[in-house]
């Protein structure tokens, strides 16, 4: 792996120098050394080149992950050109709303025959045609193609869309040079080298998704795109995987001790609480498995620690700062993203001494068993007062977690004549629990006034593509029914 982040040239093109002969990229049967993928990138950037795309633009790609997608990505960037995944299980709505955001010169389908597509408004956007390239390419070592852009740490190289869970979702700018030194800091906890392979769990449209990509780029490892249904046979492929609590207990149900084969080295884990029982029994297996605290203007990961019984989100990585000013958390550093952009206007992030306000709440452990680790309370913005007492939704949602019946789970407040506001509940649960059941499970877990006083089980309107529950939607659902 590289100590530097300082790439001279195309991270893919020092790679394929330095290692030509050495499997970068798998999709199933399909395997490309470095070599080869720098020319296919070389290759699909000519022939966006030849449909115009410059430097500068934007492409929107409306798709869900696949080989294609991650092909168009590298070769925008070859071209200097920026290309935005965008999830196709979305609304029209809300793609519309992202693509106005955007102002794309040119926009490309993965599948246009998916109905939502067809209310979209392109407003002005050229649409691309991207078509693989022949098997003559892929057995090519070299594809010698003229294109002008070069390498630019810190030329515009993604915008992220927000998960939106607490309102409007805002579009993060990063450079390369973000998105290195995020893959820079984690690794140099996190373990991966030149001799691992990370799995491409995770949406190309979520910022933790893209983050893969980069890491694989910062150290030269192998990225395994998913080939297979069965996440059992996905994970036989690679030795390290990003995943949610929910994926990694479906892993260890699903998994044959006897039978499959065992090559995960590392998971990090994210999106929710994550159960200690999960952690301890994929460690019996030789799986370490790490938690963190991230945020998409950051590039991902803040801080990050191996997972254990305490529910702090661990200690901060380098290349990132983090204060706490009277509970309120701010970020900033070497990952910190350029700007929110609005058609092709940047807009600072941060406040007048260059802090990024999270809108996290936390704290700090001091100590030597949890040295300078960071806890998370809640956010400021969903935090509401019952009977008098500060309740942070973030807290009663790690107790329900921790139920072994519950998959996802969000709080809110509801009015109440005595107290104000009660806690409420909306849950993904694998079996009906009622308030009864659910209150003997919290005694002794949470002070009563936190107990929330009903359950609802997530509407199957609420769309649940991405890595969290968006709060917004459903607190929009919550409140209809109090109407």
């Amino acid at each position: 792996m590289k100590n530097d982040v300082d790439f001279s040239e195309w991270p893919w093109q020092h790679w394929a120098d330095l290692t030509p002969e050495k499997v970068a990229l798998v999709y199933g049967e399909q395997q490309f050394t470095w070599q080869q993928v720098n020319g296919l990138v070389n290759g699909y950037a000519k022939q966006l080149s030849g449909q115009g795309v410059r430097e500068g633009n934007v492409i929107a790609a409306v798709s869900t992950n696949n080989l294609t997608v991650l092909w168009l990505y590298l070769a925008g960037l070859r071209l200097g050109a920026c290309c935005v995944v965008l999830d196709p299980k979305q609304s029209s709505e809300q793609l519309n709303d992202k693509l106005e955001t955007l102002a794309a010169t040119y926009i490309w389908l993965s599948d246009p025959e998916l109905n939502v597509l067809n209310d979209l408004h392109y407003g002005g956007a050229k649409q691309l045609v991207f078509t693989c390239l022949s098997e003559s390419y892929f057995d090519s070592a070299v594809i010698d193609v003229v294109v002008d852009a070069e390498w630019q740490a810190q030329r515009l190289a993604s915008i992220v869309f927000t998960s939106g869970s607490s309102g409007k979702a805002k579009a993060v700018a990063h450079s390369g040079n973000n998105h290195l030194y995020s893959a820079a800091g984690l690794l140099q906890s996190f373990c991966y080298t030149a001799q691992d392979s990370w799995l491409l769990s995770l949406p190309l449209f979520h910022v933790s998704g893209l983050a893969i990509v980069w890491r694989w780029l910062f150290a030269g490892g192998q990225l395994v795109l998913p080939s297979a249904d069965s996440l059992v046979a996905q994970l036989s492929q690679v030795t390290h995987a990003s995943l949610v609590p929910t994926q990694l207990k479906r892993y260890l149900n699903e998994l044959d001790i006897e039978k499959d084969t065992i090559s995960l080295k590392r998971i990090l884990l994210g999106g929710a609480v994550i159960p200690v029982v999960l952690t301890d029994k994929a460690r019996s297996l030789g799986i370490e498995c790490w938690s963190g605290y991230g945020m998409t203007e950051m590039a991902s990961t803040v801080t990050a620690k191996r997972a254990d019984s305490s529910a702090g989100v661990g200690t901060l990585l380098v290349h990132r700062s983090l204060t706490i000013c009277g509970k309120n958390i701010k970020v900033r550093g070497a990952s910190l993203g350029i700007g929110y952009y609005y058609r092709g206007v940047l807009r600072s992030m941060t406040d007048d001494t260059g802090w990024l306000v999270t809108g996290d709440l936390g704290k700090k452990t001091h100590g030597d068993k949890l040295a300078d680790e960071l806890f998370i309370l809640g956010r400021s913005d969903n935090m509401f007062i019952s009977g008098g007492e500060n309740i942070h939704p973030e807290q009663i949602e790690r107790v329900l977690l921790s139920h072994s019946s519950i998959n996802q789970a969000l709080v809110f407040p509801c009015e109440d004549a005595e107290f104000g506001q009660r806690p409420i509940a909306v849950i993904d649960s694998t079996e009906p629990l009622s308030v009864k059941d659910m209150n003997k499970f919290l005694k002794g877990k949470l002070i009563k006034f936190m107990w929330p006083m009903n359950y609802y089980p997530l509407p199957d309107s609420v769309n649940v593509s991405g890595i969290k529950l968006m709060r917004a939607p459903i607190q929009l659902w919550i409140a209809s029914l109090y109407k």
